[in-house]
């Protein structure tokens, strides 16, 4: 298989798979002693949302398609060294999630970018898994900007990345993704240090106007003072 082939299947493959238990939770709920949300979820609306994650995973589809193929040369088949891959990781996370941090607190705090794109998202204000891609396809397709500034950054100082750093983090960003929107408590996740869980996601999808921006690191929210506090009284926006 090629690399952008290869590509897709480990972008794509993570969320049929949340599609499936997004499915399942939103039927019959968490196991017992599972449920983490910060509120209380109306059960039955995943499928009424499913239309707009089809759609938007159709976007993802058929942009990687044509992005991956277009670079495709750029990303040799071969194993990086260990401190190469976790070097270019490392820089792949930070530049896509301060990217993300900055856009997405630009989607709260104007208003009218507020109202006629992201509220769509907070419908879900206790989500399953699925629904981190229930979100305006304008949305979506801005939030590409944050992995687009990784991947250019990698690019343009190396020349080239490790298809395999590119699989390792493709895949870890989907499946963090799929996590925070999952309503599971954290387990392990909690000792890693500035390291975005569930708990810390929920807490913005309950209280959006108070703040954690932030994603894959909380580090963002505590720089800039918009860390919500885990004793915060919360409610469905």
């Amino acid at each position: 298989m090629t690399f952008a082939a290869v590509s897709l299947v480990v972008l794509l493959l993570p969320s049929l798979l949340g599609l499936a238990v997004s499915w399942k939770i939103d039927r019959d709920g968490h196991p017992s002693g599972w449920a983490g949300w910060a509120t209380k979820r109306k059960p039955g609306t995943f499928p009424a949302r499913l239309p707009l994650i089809l759609v938007n995973q159709a976007i993802l589809a058929v942009s990687a398609a044509l992005g991956l193929y277009a670079i495709a040369g750029r990303f040799p088949l071969g194993m990086p060294s260990l401190p190469l891959l976790a070097l270019h990781f490392g820089m792949l996370v930070l530049v896509d999630d301060i990217v993300f941090y900055w856009v997405h607190r630009t989607l709260h705090t104007n208003k009218t970018l507020y109202r006629l794109i992201h509220k769509k998202h907070h419908e879900a204000f206790a989500p399953v898994p699925a629904e981190y891609l229930y979100v305006h396809p304008l949305e979506w397709m801005i939030g590409s900007a944050g992995p687009v500034a990784g991947v250019a950054l990698v690019l343009g100082i190396w020349g080239e990345m490790s298809a395999w750093t590119f699989w390792l983090w493709g895949a870890f960003r989907t499946l963090h993704e799929l996590d925070i929107h999952s309503g599971i408590r954290s387990s392990w996740a909690r000792a890693i240090p500035l390291y975005g869980v569930m708990e810390h996601h929920d807490r913005h999808h309950a209280k959006p106007t108070l703040g954690n921006y932030a994603s894959t690191l909380t580090l963002w929210d505590k720089v800039f003072q918009t860390e919500i506090p885990p004793a915060e009284p919360r409610s469905p926006a």
